[in-house]
C-alpha cells in the first residue's frame, strides 16, 4: 500500500467550555477542520473525508490532548468503542 493511498485524519480532544468535550477532527489532505460534539459527528466528518479525497483507506491519528482532562478522554474512549461495538453488531 502506497503512502499516497492513505487518508491522514488527526483527532484532539479539547473541552467545549461546559464541563464536556469537543473533538477537533482535521483531513490532512484538505486541511478541512471540523468540531465534533459527537462521536457521530466524528464518524461522519471521517466518511465525508474518505469520500472527498476518494482515498481507499484511511488512518485515525489521535494527538496529546493537553487540554482535555482524563475524565474527557476516559468518557471519548468509551463512548468510541460502544459506537464501534454497536456498528459491527448491525453488521456495518
Amino acid at each position: 500500500m502506497q503512502d499516497n493511498d492513505i487518508l491522514i485524519v488527526e483527532a484532539e480532544i479539547l473541552p467545549n467550555g461546559v464541563g464536556g468535550w469537543v473533538i477537533k477532527a482535521v483531513n490532512k489532505e484538505t486541511n478541512e477542520e471540523r468540531f465534533c460534539n459527537t462521536i457521530e459527528e466524528y464518524s461522519a466528518f471521517l466518511n465525508e473525508s474518505v469520500y472527498t479525497t476518494q482515498k481507499d483507506n484511511f488512518q485515525a491519528i489521535w494527538l496529546e490532548s493537553p487540554k482535555a482532562t482524563p475524565e474527557m478522554i476516559a468518557d471519548v474512549r468509551e463512548k468510541l468503542m460502544k459506537f464501534y461495538n454497536e456498528m459491527e453488531n448491525r453488521g456495518e
